[in-house]
């Protein structure tokens, strides 16, 4: 019997010290810029809890495994993990990969603050200390108080370490300072494990090796591996059953919510101009969708190909055709291909019609013609083109990156962090039913689903990066939510497919879930005829606080910071030389000192950018011996000499951006950022609950008049129980009510509710789903429907974990309402609510149910 995996281990050893109960320190999350989500938190709680009973001498190593999904966010967790190792006396980290594309990507998460993907605070602070992060070529340039990186690929190091050069890496380095090794792709560090070819071995075999041996020079090293694949062999799992600190599998990741759905577009037209139209289309779609939402997205085309030379050739035909297209082939198009409502070509062309009207298809050519010129198509084939637009390959989602179309082979497979790609197409025309093509087929479609962050009002922040319309995909919003496969109607090819995405735990929609469409029952028909029913509901709002540091911040100590800043170049015309990054690439050369004064700044546009930050004089009492804004301006601005772009032109726009980034710049040195949430009181309201649309594996059709919807997704046997037992009791609440029926809630945005007792409560602000919801007419009202109960089933297992959600519905038993609102938070009429809730429906120990269910209902 193998031993048990680390994670289990650590989960029995922590025992009744609670992992739930850790928390993630100041340290980390104050100097994080971006927000850890709940299995960010878990992943790091067990490493934690890994090192605690490390340090007792309960669990034994040094080297740990991060076994965690493609797009769930490992760089996050690595920059957690270096300001939590320097904490604890570490000083030094060499974070080594496969690719070198990946090794610059994640040089800028880790070092460049003008980054949009840069992972720390402008300002790192631990204990008071300012740490900053210094980029090393040996050990030499190290820094007492700085988290010092060394970037490398695993070739290097190996090249570094095996031959005598001076001024780098050594074993006696790895002796005589404690390090911290960060393996990213850490599948690729198993050569010697897996027993390679003795062909294979001559190239790789002492990468593991070497590897080790630094790792091993020092007792005190940590090996911190992160990898979303784990190779199969018996070996290389043998190897990392006590390493793996926390597992988070593709299939857990998408299954939650942070993935998009994928769906799969089967053209029968083996004629390639069929799949250029379908991804152009579905692409124009979800742009015109996100401009009329108000969300900030240019979505992105693949078009993937077999071979280098057939890319191009499929790039020239696609250029062609864009070139000829008429509003003709559009019309046809949408004749041979219109499908059923909530599919994303029959949404676009309902979607179109009612915007353009009868010169639809003419102005769609217009539009495409625009959209998807030459200029903004990128082929990223061979290794010179591929090094060269890595920066474009990797900003894709950034305002000023024009890149709507890639044509591409196989160099996206590994490393490619991309969140708005929403369209892969497949421009293979020959049947292909091999098994390495379709598991390169599933890694680029593992890397496609990552989700692409919206926000709408009605959801809170922490759905900022999980899916929205899961149960309500009519809602024309959920194709901001959805990948499109787009491929050839082979059936060997999608058969096998289909088998490699279930396999990593990915799934296609047409062929995993079923739709369920819910439709009231007749009996709920009537009911909703006849009567007003209430229900109620609380809101949260999140808001970003800025919170004065309590010292006072001198004019010099912000000479001194600001002295050392760079203003980068800002101009409104800078557009497709992006293409070209060598042109803007940025040298020292490329700045001069020069201050405000010489520039001939304008005191009224420093006034518009405090306008545009929303800071009043108020905000300015932070600095010492400021007594106006003119004040502040003249003393902190006027002489300040800081790097200007030599091409900069100080235009009164531009002066207001420079302000602006200078003002925030300013900030960051007295302010500190401190979210903040606030549950609303529960208020009442019109429920008008029609028709719904789910994809669920489980689906019953009982024949329970008193249900509101014809069919019940279901998780849990336990749940159809429940039905049952309410079957049972049926008699005795009719001999109460005049009217009830039961909704069984799939994740309706009407029954999410909020823990609102106390805000010093940790579960302050969590939010769930009841999973059903009872409402009732009592008999001596007519007119509306009284009473609604929440009612939640729940397997043993979670009772403990999920004691919170018992406790909301025990606080709000009993609460009353006289006034119902509208959506829009309106008085719209004068009735009467009251809320009711029971004790958990689990699996064993009834009686607390049983005995508050016949209070209310018998």
């Amino acid at each position: 019997m193998s031993a048990k995996k680390l994670q289990e281990l650590v989960r029995e050893e922590y025992g009744k010290r609670n992992l739930e109960k850790l928390e993630i320190p100041s340290y980390i999350s104050e100097n994080l810029n971006k927000q850890l989500r709940e299995y960010q938190k878990e992943a790091l709680k067990f490493y934690f809890a890994q090192r605690e009973l490390h340090n007792e001498k309960r669990i034994s190593g040094n080297h740990l495994m991060f076994n965690m999904a493609t797009g769930s966010g490992k760089t996050l967790i690595m920059a957690a993990l270096m300001l939590e190792c320097f904490k604890n006396g570490y000083r030094n980290f060499i974070f080594f990969v496969n690719s070198n594309a990946i090794l610059e990507k994640t040089k800028a998460n880790f070092s460049d603050k003008n980054s949009k993907k840069y992972l720390f605070n402008d300002e790192i602070l631990i204990d008071t200390q300012r740490v900053e992060i210094n980029i090393i070529k040996n050990l030499n340039e190290s820094k007492k108080e700085s988290i010092n990186i060394y970037f490398t690929t695993i070739q290097s190091l190996f090249s570094v370490l095996t031959k005598e050069q001076e001024n780098v890496l050594s074993f006696l380095d790895f002796k005589e300072a404690k390090i911290v090794f960060l393996a990213d792709e850490a599948h690729h560090l198993n050569s010697e494990t897996k027993k390679a070819s003795k062909k294979e071995s001559e190239n790789k075999e002492n990468w593991e090796t070497i590897v080790k041996k630094a790792y091993e020079a020092n007792n005190e090293n940590l090996m911190l591996e992160f990898s979303a694949t784990i190779p199969k062999e018996r070996e290389v799992t043998e190897k990392y059953n006590d390493k793996i600190i926390y597992e988070y599998a593709l299939k857990e990741f998408c299954e939650n919510g942070f993935s998009k759905r994928i769906y799969l577009l089967k053209y029968d037209d083996k004629a390639l101009k069929s799949r250029f139209l379908g991804g152009i289309l579905a692409s124009l779609y979800r742009e015109f969708l996100a401009v009329k939402y108000e969300i900030a997205l240019k979505p992105v085309i693949l078009f993937k190909s077999p071979s280098i030379s057939q890319s191009k050739d499929n790039e020239k035909m696609f250029l062609d055709f864009l070139e000829n297209l008429q509003s003709a082939d559009i019309e046809q198009f949408y004749k041979n291909y219109q499908s059923a409502k909530g599919e994303v070509l029959s949404d676009s062309f309902v979607f179109f019609k009612n915007k353009f009207k009868e010169n639809y298809a003419l102005k769609l050519v217009r539009f495409i013609k625009t959209a998807f010129k030459k200029s903004y198509i990128l082929n990223a084939n061979d290794e010179k083109e591929a090094k060269e637009y890595q920066i474009l390959l990797n900003s894709l989602e950034e305002s000023e990156n024009h890149i709507r179309v890639i044509f591409a082979v196989n160099k996206l497979d590994e490393g490619w962090d991309v969140l708005n790609l929403f369209d892969i197409v497949r421009l293979n025309d020959k049947a292909n039913s091999k098994k390495t093509t379709t598991t390169s087929e599933v890694q680029l479609i593992g890397r496609g689903a990552r989700y692409y962050p919206f926000m709408q009002k009605e959801f809170e922040e922490e759905k900022a990066f999980k899916r929205k319309f899961d149960n309500d995909l009519n809602n024309e919003l959920s194709h901001l939510e959805r990948l499109n496969y787009h491929t050839l109607n082979d059936v060997s090819f999608i058969e096998n497919l289909n088998k490699e995405m279930r396999e990593q735990g990915l799934f296609i929609e047409e062929l995993t879930k079923k739709k369920c469409e819910l439709k009231l029952t007749p009996y709920a028909q009537e009911i909703k005829k006849n009567y007003k029913m209430f229900y109620a509901k609380n809101q949260i709002k999140r808001r970003e606080l800025s919170i004065f540091d309590t010292r006072k911040i001198t004019e010099d100590e912000v000479k001194q910071e600001m002295e050392l800043i760079e203003i980068p170049l800002f101009s409104k015309h800078i557009n497709e030389s992006l293409v070209d990054f060598k042109e803007s690439e940025i040298k020292i050369e490329d700045f001069k000192h020069t201050t405000f004064k010489d520039g001939n700044f304008s005191y009224e546009c420093f006034l518009k950018a405090l306008n545009r930050l929303q800071m009043d004089f108020n905000s300015l009492k932070a600095f010492k011996d400021v007594e106006s804004k003119k004040d502040f301006y003249e003393k902190m601005f006027y002489e300040l000499n800081v790097k200007f772009h030599k091409k900069q032109d100080l235009s009164k726009e531009n002066q207001v951006e420079i302000f602006i980034f200078v003002l925030d710049k300013l900030k960051n040195l007295v302010y500190k950022k401190k979210k903040e949430i606030e549950v609303s009181e529960f208020q009442a309201y019109e429920l008008k609950l029609d028709e719904r649309v789910v994809f669920k594996d489980k689906i019953k059709q009982p024949n329970y008049e008193w249900l509101y919807f014809d069919k019940v997704p279901y998780d849990s046997e336990l749940e159809l129980e429940f039905l049952r037992f309410i079957e049972g009791e049926k008699e005795k609440i009719n001999q109460k009510f005049s009217e009830w029926v039961v909704v069984r809630n799939e994740g309706f945005k009407e029954f999410k509710i909020y823990y609102d007792y106390r805000k010093d409560k940790d579960n302050y602000g969590k939010g769930f789903e009841p999973d059903f919801i009872f409402f009732a007419k009592e008999k001596n009202n007519e007119n509306f429907f009284a009473l609604q109960c929440f009612m939640e089933v729940k397997g043993t297992h979670l009772v403990e974990n999920d004691q919170w959600k018992e406790d909301l519905l025990q606080v709000l038993k009993g609460k009353f309402f006289d006034t119902i609102l509208n959506e829009k938070g309106y008085k719209i009429d004068k009735a009467n609510l009251k809320l009711e809730s029971l004790p958990f429906f689990t699996g064993e120990n009834k009686t607390p149910f049983l005995e508050a269910f016949r209070k209310i209902f018998h």
